[in-house]
């Protein structure tokens, strides 16, 4: 897959001086690094609302910055639709209205406004006022309008904070949705790692105005510095799985990897459609520290999920060890160091992975 967005810019910061370098592909990449590091300014960047001191931006083969050739096309040239932090709504005009804004008469667009509400699911907010509506609802007007201006490229920067945990469900499988339908590419801002996480696997980590890593999210745990960064976040495993059987009798879902014989097993009250197919994916997270390591199948137990492994890396820090398995995926558990002790755990030891099933978080 060619990349659409390829950038290698230096841009001074007050407290450091951004240096960055990354091609990313079409698909969904999220953004995370600690408050201060330059995440932000990276897509301010790209968007055109800051200038580097040097390096260039290409999006979709079209060069938008080059100091060299001394290139620096404005924000209404770059084709970039920008959804900030605080949602710039205007109060005083229809949804329709605040819609229908954002339409950029100089640039062609695919996109039209009846098929972005209804992918939004915003039909039936054209006539309100943006006070009438829940922020889960503005912030999918803003999403809107930002794609009717003919963006072939989407940006988010941290698109969670105005709205509440339970909200914030609700807007992920729109973005899901829009990416699929449109296949622009969409890089999301968070300090939240389990919302990109729920979002996306592919993620671009930030650290003191530098790119740490960038990839996979199953590659990146390999490294134990990479954990560090995230660990405080919230660090969750990803996996994406398919509906391998239904079990209404049993009220369960079977889930494997498309790779290996890496399978699962879901309550089917996790779901948030019954209406499950087979060889449907789902996206499923879960804690490191929600998961258990046995040397054997443990009998007569509660656990649905047993799955067995090999540890191909394990580390301390602080009194936890971390031991990361293949299991057909890679599954990364959090243990205690006396555990690892007694247990005598180390790489190359087989051993089976045990959580509940009601432990895992699943995104249709």
């Amino acid at each position: 897959m060619s990349a659409v967005i390829k950038f290698d810019i230096q841009l001074r910061r007050k407290e450091f001086l951004l240096n960055v370098k990354a091609e990313i592909s079409e698909g969904i990449t999220g953004i995370y690094g600690p408050s201060g590091h330059g995440k932000t300014s990276m897509l301010n960047a790209i968007a055109g609302l800051v200038k580097p001191e040097s390096g260039y931006i290409i999006l979709n083969n079209t060069p938008v910055f080059d100091s060299k050739q001394r290139i620096n096309l404005p924000v209404r040239k770059r084709k970039v639709g920008y959804v900030f932090q605080d949602i710039r709504l205007f109060p005083h005009l229809s949804i329709l209205k605040n819609l229908e804004y954002g339409i950029n008469r100089n640039t062609e667009s695919n996109i039209s406004v009846d098929e972005v509400t209804d992918i939004l699911k915003i039909k039936h907010l054209l006539d309100k006022k943006p006070d009438e509506c829940s922020g889960g609802e503005k912030q999918r007007i803003s999403i809107g309008r930002a794609l009717l201006s003919g963006a072939q490229v989407l940006m988010m920067d941290e698109p969670f904070s105005a709205v509440d945990v339970q909200l914030r469900s609700t807007i992920i499988p729109f973005l899901t949705a829009l990416n699929k339908r449109f296949r622009i590419p969409i890089l999301i801002v968070s300090h939240d790692l389990p919302d990109l996480l729920s979002l996306t696997d592919h993620l671009l980590l930030l650290k003191n105005g530098a790119i740490s890593a960038f990839g996979k999210f199953q590659d990146l745990i390999v490294d134990e510095n990479n954990i560090e960064l995230m660990r405080d976040a919230g660090l969750y495993n990803v996996f994406d799985l398919c509906v391998f059987a239904t079990l209404p009798q049993k009220n369960m879902v079977l889930l494997h990897s498309p790779a290996s014989e890496f399978q699962v097993q879901v309550l089917l009250q996790s779901f948030s459609n019954p209406n499950i197919e087979v060889e449907q994916r789902i996206k499923v997270l879960i804690r490191p520290e929600d998961i258990s390591i046995a040397l054997k199948p443990v009998d007569q137990i509660s656990l649905r999920n047993q799955i067995p492994g090999t540890i191909i890396k394990i580390f301390s820090r602080n009194g936890l060890a971390f031991c990361l398995v293949d299991a057909g995926e890679k599954v990364l558990v959090e243990i205690t160091e006396a555990s690892k002790k007694n247990m005598n755990l180390n790489v190359g030891t087989t051993v089976y992975c045990l959580f509940k099933s009601a432990a895992l978080k699943m995104f249709e």
